[in-house]
């Protein structure tokens, strides 16, 4: 038989799963291989620690050195973090789902138009950045919220609001992330429910600490180590499992095909644009604890060298990826692997019509309202007195770029993922299908197989965490610019040192309200609700929710593209108020009438929705009467 029989051969040691006769010794080994597959990822959790640990200060001498930056930052890791923070947990069940089940537009649709969402950050950055140069020039408040309230009768009561709904929207999201990580680390720890409370309650302390040390800063240089991290992860247990895949001679179909063709194309297109700079190894400035600043430490060179490694090692797993898709498309043949990835795009979806408008709507428009978007581009405000006036555009475009290509092209990495991951596995496709696949790979007694469910954990940690932490970031600095000075007017007032005082109260107080407040709900809703978290009806729930922050679009789009005669294209502040209430009361109903039905559909139809109810208020609001006599 030569080496195919070989092959075969071992396939019958790699991938048998243990029967009834060795339950026993199969446990055993189980119980040995669980610490060294969680080794790797709870490592990671003190290597994202080491730049927020170098970048902390004892004072602040103003609130925008914590929650926006504490010195330069470049704009690599502005970038970096910000396409860490767009690979959400909460999309990666769902695009792993429709891969496996071979239902690609939705995630197609639901990535290039994040990707042209992102752009339209671009198109309109010049009011935009003219405002936030405003605000940290005055230190006032760089927020969307505080946009929209001057933009619509400066009016406190929008503030508030709108503060809240962020606050309500990102506390949503961050729990969804909870609930999604939970969902992959139930079937690593053999379902103990116990086990699995402890590390999420732990994952949200280091979320905490990682929001709360250093600021802002922090969080950005932790959410590219994140990234690089993610990449390795990805990368590696693709590499895995397409080796998997190929030693079992698994058949081949034609979604199967297009995924392989697709994770080659991705990892050979990445290191060339990217030149196998994942990671911004650039110096880590020295800050002192007095806010002062020195040279580089000697831990930030090592950290550097550390990094160094991390790209280095990232387009190793992206050529193993190549060449092993390579060796399976080169047997079939080329011409069958373009046919068959035709094919695979010809199919049909089997989202329903409405949930194929909130896959588009959302994407587009959701991070133009994100607060965490917000922070970023304020960074790049801040630092962008440093570079030349002729310099600045493509600095940002450089941003924007990286931000709405890499963002999608990675989300289809994780849909193709799933069609590797049940193909290798021999997996019926399925609701569960994520955590079928993670049983598969628990069971399996080899090394290999170990290896792709460490690599896949530290993926996964990396999302979550960078996703979480970039979320409390957001929620603390909305806190402290837009809620508290309404509350606490002592804070507003307080200047000197008094104000880092005051951001370092704030800070402690509001992360330790917020993890708390995290870990109730998380235990909650993993009691009560009874959806698959890694499915595509929790994404859409999800989407629902995030309707607390679509309500701010109309508002928004109005004086960024609405000039008129007599102005800006704005309402007055009733009218704006009664705009944000019904784009949220739109989500709120929606979920609501889902939990009493169990239909899918109400969820998907909120985010149409809450867009077309607030563009129709807006209408509405501009040819009543009464805002002509106002404006007059």
């Amino acid at each position: 038989m030569g080496y195919n029989g070989y092959i075969v051969e071992w396939q019958l040691l790699v991938l048998q799963s243990p029967d009834a006769s060795d339950t026993a010794v199969h446990r055993r080994t189980e119980q040995l291989l669980m610490p060294l597959v969680l080794f790797l990822p709870l490592l990671s959790l003190v290597i994202y620690f080491i730049p927020i640990y170098l970048l902390r200060r004892r004072r602040y001498p103003r609130a925008q050195d914590y929650f926006v930056s504490s010195g330069h930052t470049p704009p690599g890791v502005i970038r970096n973090s910000s396409v860490a923070y767009a690979l959400k947990l909460a999309t990666f069940g769902p695009f792993f789902a429709w891969g496996a089940s071979g239902d690609f537009w939705p995630a197609i649709i639901n990535s290039a138009c994040f990707g042209l969402g992102v752009c339209l950050i671009y198109i309109l950055r010049r009011p935009l950045l003219a405002f936030l140069d405003s605000a940290l020039s005055g230190n006032r408040s760089i927020t969307v919220h505080e946009f929209i309230a001057r933009q619509h009768g400066n009016d406190q009561r929008v503030r508030l609001l709108a503060s809240g709904l962020t606050i309500f929207a990102m506390l949503a999201l961050t729990i969804g992330e909870a609930l999604v990580l939970s969902a992959f680390l139930k079937p690593v720890l053999s379902g103990n429910a116990v086990s699995t409370y402890a590390f999420m309650c732990g994952l949200v302390a280091f979320m905490t600490v990682y929001a709360i040390v250093s600021g802002n800063s922090g969080v950005m240089r932790s959410a590219q180590s994140q990234l690089g991290m993610c990449y390795l992860g990805l990368f590696g247990a693709a590499a895995l499992l397409l080796y998997l895949m190929i030693s079992a001679l698994r058949p081949m179909t034609p979604h199967s095909t297009f995924a392989i063709v697709f994770v080659a194309a991705c990892c050979a297109i990445m290191p060339l644009y990217r030149r196998s700079r994942y990671v911004d190894t650039g110096p880590i400035r020295a800050v002192s604890l007095d806010s002062g600043s020195g040279g580089e430490p000697f831990g930030a060179r090592l950290f550097r060298r550390f990094e160094k490694i991390l790209n280095a090692c990232i387009s190793v797993f992206a050529v193993w990826v190549i060449v092993v898709a390579a060796m399976q498309l080169y047997s079939d043949g080329l011409s069958a692997a373009v046919i068959d990835s035709i094919a695979a795009l010809e199919m049909g979806t089997r989202v329903p019509g409405v949930g194929l408008a909130a896959l588009v709507l959302l994407p587009l428009f959701h991070p133009l309202v994100d607060m965490a978007n917000w922070q970023r581009i304020a960074v790049f405000a801040k630092d962008a007195g440093d570079l030349e006036a002729s310099r600045r555009p493509a600095a940002f475009r450089g941003i924007v770029r990286i931000y709405a290509i890499e963002t999608p092209l990675m989300s289809l990495f994780m849909c193709m993922f799933g069609v590797i991951a049940v193909v290798t596995m021999a997996m019926p496709d399925g609701a569960n299908t994520v955590d079928d696949f993670l049983h598969e790979l628990v069971a399996e007694q080899n090394a290999l197989a170990g290896a792709a469910l460490s690599l896949l954990l530290l993926s996964v940690f990396a999302i979550a965490l960078s996703t979480m932490s970039s979320l409390l970031s957001a929620s603390l600095c909305t806190l402290c610019y837009d809620v508290l000075p309404a509350v606490w007017p002592k804070l507003a007032s307080a200047k000197g040192d008094d104000v880092g005082e005051a951001t370092r109260r704030v800070a402690i107080a509001g992360g330790g309200l917020y993890a708390v407040t995290t870990i109730a709900l998380f235990i909650v809703a993993d009691a009560y609700l009874q959806v698959n978290y890694t499915s595509g009806a929790f994404l859409a729930l999800l989407f629902a929710l995030s309707c607390a922050q679509l309500s701010f679009v109309p508002l928004m789009l109005g004086p960024l593209l609405g000039r008129t005669s007599d102005g800006f294209a704005t309402v007055p502040s009733a009218w704006a108020l009664v705009i944000l209430a019904c784009g949220a009361a739109a989500g709120l109903i929606a979920v609501a009438i889902y939990l009493v039905t169990g239909s899918e559909p109400w969820l998907w139809a909120a985010v149409p929705a809450c867009l077309a109810s607030g563009l129709l208020l807006f209408a509405l609001a501009r040819l009543w009467p009464a805002r002509t006599a106002t404006a007059a």
